[in-house]
Parts: structure tokens; C-alpha cells; sequence
């Protein structure tokens, strides 16, 4: 089999994340796979040749079985060629709640327009992927709609980075402080704000904040002016920013929206205590895995984080085998090749 991923670019986010594990596991089962992307944004390696693209270019579509783009820009691509392609099959993985995300990040009215735009395009492909439940009930819409979820493995070698951030962690439990800690891209619909307005009301907690991202100044200027600086800590992106949650007291995932978080998924393997918003994305999991709150509610997040607290071992545990049964990489890998198997299905029997 023949396989192309099509992304915005090859930085270090989640989407691009997914396509690496699956360029790796369909290299790893003899399929020749290329990715093509967008942006000159090369932060993540993949295992196969990689080839940048503006929107004018057209590649061969057609030398390919399957096509599988990720995010708005490469999904729009492969829609305006779609009356181009004919022996090829494309398939998209829908990452997040579209016309939520886009109202959050640039406002309603963005929104109205490009989120229809968006639907109106992947409603061309011969299959969608979603990524948890609840994406699936918005759009059920699509044809030949897939339920696969995100799956992890992780890698717990620890770097001179992991060590410093862990260093921190453990001069904040020193100081008889409960650790929150995140990480994320950093950016406004990641809702971390709220995690300092806890801080600006509890002074028995600290925050260890990981990542970059626009919003960061903002949450930077929130410490300055509010002098909490004594109990929050910045630190830049790390590779597996996952290994130093076992020095944290809680992972805080408090977005106003979202598909469905990597980040999460690690964190609970790891073992660590998760509080999350109450929005349908992370509904997937249940009261006995994770702890959640009500948005911009500081005591509703205050009230999780006591309960992730007190309540650790028996969610750590829970949440735990709720990944390793339902979130496993294997288990990702082999939908994925349930899927693209069922849509070239007819190739081979043309061959015949």
C-alpha cells in the first residue's frame, strides 16, 4: 500500500504527533509512505520522505492508495482536488470540535464562516475519522465516519531539562505547596488562566507551567501583576514533558475546548492525578478516572483539585487501566489498518 499524510506543517503539536506514529507503523509493515506538508516548520522527524507543498501544487495524487490529511489547511487541499482524484482514496482525522474551536481562538464570526467552510469540505472525503464520542454525534453527518481513538506509548528516560523542572517541583512540595503542573501549546482555548486564578485565591498551591505559545505573556503578566511569582514557574517545551509528572501532585487539563489530548493520555500512564474541564471532549472518561471541574468556576476547580488529592491512588489506578485497555497505540494502529484495508479493498479486487 501507498500512503501520503498531508499536514500544515511538521511542528511539535499533537495532529502531527498521530501522523508520525502511523507513518512509523506503516513503514514498520513494508507500505511506502510519504508526507507532504506546508509550513517550513520542521521540529518533528519522520521516518519516510517528507516534501513541502504550497497550495498551488499538485501532487500525484493518484500514485497513491490512500491520502490522509490532518487539520484544516491540508483537509481544504485535498477538498479542492478532490474532482482530481480518482483511483486514490482520502481520508481526514477530524481533531477537534471544528466550529468551537475556531469561535475560542478567533471569535464567532471567523468561526461562522470558516468552520462551514471546513464541514463543507470534509464531507468530499471517503472517510472521516473522530476521536473520541463525542465528535462522533457532531458529525454523523459524514460518510463512512471511523471511531479510532488517539493511542500512546511512553518513554520515561529522564534528561538534564526533565531534572530541572522535577527540582522545582520538589522546592514547591518542600514548601508545603500542592503542585499543579501542565503542558500544552499556550495559547488562550487552552484555558490555563484558571490555574492561576486558583493561585490568586489559594495560596496552597503552585504551578508549574510547560510549553510556549502566544498566550503565554498574558499568563506571564497575570504573575507579575498579581506577585504570584513566588509560586509559578515558566519552563520551554520538552520532549516528553510527561516524564516529570511524577513529581507533581496534579496534571491540569482546563480547556475550553478540545478533540482529544495526547497529554492526558501520558499523563495517565505515567500515574499521575488528572483534573480536567467538564466539556464533552473529556467526558470519555469517567468521575472514578478523573476529577472535573465546571469552566471559569475557580471553586468548582479548586473543589477537583482537593478531590484529585485525597482521591489519588484510586483514580491514578483507574484512569491507568482505562488507557492500557481502550488507548493503546496497537490498538490505534490496527483500526487505521482496518480502515485504509476496507477503503482500497476495491483495488484489489480490480486487480483481479
Amino acid at each position: 500500500m501507498k500512503i501520503a499524510y498531508i499536514l500544515p506543517s511538521l511542528d511539535s503539536k499533537a495532529p502531527i504527533f498521530v501522523a508520525k506514529l502511523l507513518a512509523e507503523f506503516f513503514v514498520g509493515q513494508g507500505n511506502e509512505v510519504a508526507v507532504f506538508y506546508f509550513d517550513d516548520i520542521c521540529k518533528v522527524a519522520f521516518p519516510c520522505g517528507t516534501r513541502r507543498i504550497n497550495w498551488g501544487n499538485k501532487i500525484s495524487f493518484d500514485e497513491f492508495d490512500i491520502i490522509h490529511s490532518h487539520m484544516r489547511r491540508p483537509d481544504l487541499y485535498l477538498a479542492k482536488n478532490a474532482r482530481n482524484i480518482r483511483r486514490a482514496k482520502i481520508v481526514s482525522t477530524v481533531h477537534c470540535d471544528i466550529k468551537n474551536d475556531l469561535a475560542i481562538s478567533y471569535g464567532r464570526l471567523v468561526s461562522a464562516v470558516f468552520s462551514r467552510q471546513w464541514i463543507r469540505a470534509l464531507k468530499k472525503f471517503d472517510a472521516t475519522v473522530q476521536i473520541n464520542d463525542f465528535l462522533m454525534k457532531v458529525y454523523a453527518q459524514f460518510k463512512n465516519n471511523a471511531l479510532i481513538y488517539n493511542g500512546v506509548k511512553i518513554d520515561l528516560h529522564e534528561t538534564e531539562r526533565h531534572r530541572e523542572i522535577c527540582e522545582k517541583m520538589l522546592a514547591f512540595k518542600s514548601a508545603g505547596l500542592k503542585t499543579i503542573c501542565s503542558f500544552s501549546v499556550i495559547v488562550k482555548r487552552k484555558g490555563l488562566m484558571q490555574i492561576l486564578r486558583l493561585l490568586e485565591k489559594d495560596e496552597c498551591f503552585a504551578y508549574v507551567c510547560i510549553g510556549s505559545g502566544d498566550y503565554r505573556a498574558e499568563l506571564e503578566r497575570f504573575v507579575s501583576e498579581r506577585k504570584l511569582q513566588s509560586r509559578v514557574a515558566f519552563f520551554d517545551a520538552v520532549e516528553r514533558p510527561y516524564v516529570v509528572l511524577k513529581k507533581a501532585d496534579i496534571f491540569c487539563f482546563p480547556s475550553y475546548s478540545e478533540g482529544f489530548s495526547l497529554a492526558l493520555l501520558e499523563s495517565g500512564l505515567v500515574g499521575a492525578s488528572v483534573v480536567c474541564s467538564d466539556i464533552p471532549a473529556f467526558r470519555t472518561f469517567s468521575e472514578n478516572e478523573i476529577s472535573f471541574f465546571a469552566l471559569d468556576d475557580i471553586g468548582s476547580l479548586q473543589k477537583a483539585c482537593e478531590t484529585a488529592i485525597e482521591k489519588r491512588d484510586e483514580k491514578i489506578a483507574a484512569l491507568k487501566r482505562r488507557i492500557e485497555q481502550d488507548f493503546s497505540q496497537e490498538k490505534m494502529f490496527l483500526e487505521y489498518q482496518a480502515l485504509y484495508k476496507d477503503l482500497t479493498k476495491e483495488h484489489t479486487e480490480d486487480a483481479k
